[in-house]
């Protein structure tokens, strides 16, 4: 269920960014033109937007405005430059493919047509789902996030981009006016849909560990330990922020990966603050799938992906 939560809230703010790039492109561009400049201010407007929001999409759940603005930033600029790339090779590749097609088999032009603009489109989007994922690994500076994000961006925008790509299709050969205006905003909408919800299924998949909270704020909420040493606190810049009990410190304790192994470490907290399976933790303490640990009043339950794995396998 948690992954679910987190596909769908990547999912809703990528739409999201995608219309509103759309929205904004219609009062500071020209859709109607096929030039370059304007197919870049384009890409660079619906990229941003949908970086923008997918980037900062865990902070926007912790509602912490200032984590926010620092990952989001790498989002929008990012996601500008790979949603300008995408665009403009989007078009490019979707010219020579089409037209290459069509050479190839004249007798078949309506269907080479419809398979081009939707493979075209989905190679060009590409770009953006690779930038997105790529931004969220530099924000984090996390070496998994960049990974798992970058190949989930990638599918996601390619799997968006030939939906796109097919409802641009449909756009060209229909004759209502409505489906002209609204095209567009509902290919974008899938394509931010796309990018978000498979940059977090790949990370829910391949991600090593995770903390589950089991009681306190946010309680359900799942958060993926895919970096070397995963801050917890309620410290705006922590991995992990939990935030609403002052029990908790800002920087309370660091988790650590080790090859297969994590290791909790008290980061100076007082130690009846920091329980794993309710034993007090002065320094370190290996984790075992399962345990749980405490940190003020909040509870989190660590979770193994091998363990999780095998029950799977079990069943």
């Amino acid at each position: 269920m948690a992954l679910l939560a987190r596909i769908y809230f990547n999912a809703v703010f990528g739409g999201l960014g995608g219309l509103l790039g759309w929205m904004l492109f219609g009062v500071f561009g020209d859709k109607t033109s096929a030039s370059a400049a304007q197919q870049i201010l384009g890409g660079a407007l619906i990229g941003g937007f949908i970086g923008y929001l997918v980037v900062g999409v865990d902070a926007i759940r912790d509602a912490s405005l200032l984590r926010f603005c620092r990952l989001a930033a790498y989002g929008v600029v990012l996601g500008a430059v790979g949603g300008a790339l995408g665009m403009r090779i989007g078009e490019e590749v979707n010219y020579y493919l089409v037209q290459g097609l069509l050479n190839w088999r004249e007798g078949a032009a309506g269907s080479l047509r419809v398979i081009g603009e939707v493979i075209s489109r989905g190679l060009g989007w590409m770009f953006l789902g690779l930038a997105v994922g790529v931004s969220e690994g530099i924000a984090s500076r996390s070496l998994g996030k960049l990974t798992y994000g970058t190949m989930g961006g990638a599918i996601g925008g390619f799997v968006g981009g030939a939906f796109f790509g097919l409802i641009k299709v449909l756009e060209k050969g229909s004759e209502a006016t409505t489906h002209g205006i609204w095209g567009g905003a509902i290919g974008l909408i899938i394509l931010g849909a796309c990018i978000g919800a498979f940059s977090a299924l790949v990370q829910g998949v391949f991600q090593p560990a995770s903390l589950k909270v089991i009681r306190g704020w946010q309680e359900g909420r799942e958060y993926s330990l895919l970096k070397a040493d995963n801050l917890l606190g309620r410290d705006e810049g922590a991995d992990i922020a939990l935030f609403r009990d002052m029990r908790v410190e800002k920087r309370h304790a660091l988790i650590q990966r080790d090859g297969n192994k994590f290791i909790l470490l008290n980061h100076e907290a007082p130690p009846e603050q920091t329980r794993v399976n309710g034993d007090p933790v002065a320094n370190l303490r290996n984790l075992q799938d399962g345990d749980r640990i405490q940190l003020g009043d909040i509870v989190l339950r660590f979770q193994m992906r091998a363990a999780k794995n095998r029950e799977a396998a079990k069943v």
